[in-house]
């Protein structure tokens, strides 16, 4: 649902706590529901996987939603998951990190497909954030994507059998299919 009216980031502080997500590009506020089950079992998995690979190789630190990223008072999005490196750790504030981070994840819900597919990839890529992957639960695939100038492109589809790797993460292969498990 979009709400039309100008927001900004102090505007969202005055919101009362519910399940809902609340995030505003270029003033615009968009209401997303919580995320169901699978949503939260695929961050979970690959949050976890992240961190502790992050943790093991000194390399940055590792948050998953709900985690406000403030790139203007008027465009605050809230990825699923979000890595920034020890480059870039300055941007960590107490309550909000304070521009881009190194990378990017948002899991597709039917919620918020067009939001995470096509709204929040170009604001990503507008305020710089180096990488950016897309998880589509149902399709079990995830695309990666890089910054070239000012736009993304893909630079790999990778299905259900395939292993994720990226040069923030080196030594990470991770298989795609780790992302489904239940425990």
């Amino acid at each position: 649902m979009r709400i039309s009216a100008k927001f900004s980031y102090e505007d969202l502080q005055h919101f009362p706590p519910d399940h809902n997500r609340y995030e505003i590009v270029d003033g615009e506020l968009f209401v997303t529901p919580a995320p169901i089950p699978l949503h939260q079992r695929i961050v979970m998995n690959l949050g976890a996987h992240l961190w502790n690979h992050v943790r093991a190789h000194h390399l940055g630190e590792v948050f998953v939603a709900p985690l406000d990223v403030v790139f203007t008072s008027g465009t605050v999005l809230e990825p699923d998951i979000i890595f920034v490196s020890r480059a870039r750790l300055q941007i960590i504030g107490e309550k909000y990190l304070a521009g881009p981070p190194d990378l990017v994840v948002e899991v597709l819900s039917k919620s918020s497909s067009r939001l995470d597919r096509d709204i929040k990839p170009k604001q990503y890529a507008r305020y710089g954030v180096p990488e950016f992957w897309l998880i589509d639960p149902e399709a079990k695939t995830v695309e990666i994507f890089r910054l070239q100038g000012e736009e993304y492109e893909l630079a790999q589809r990778l299905e259900f059998g395939d292993t994720i790797a990226s040069p923030l993460f080196p030594g990470l292969n991770l298989p795609v299919s780790s992302l489904w498990e239940c425990f």
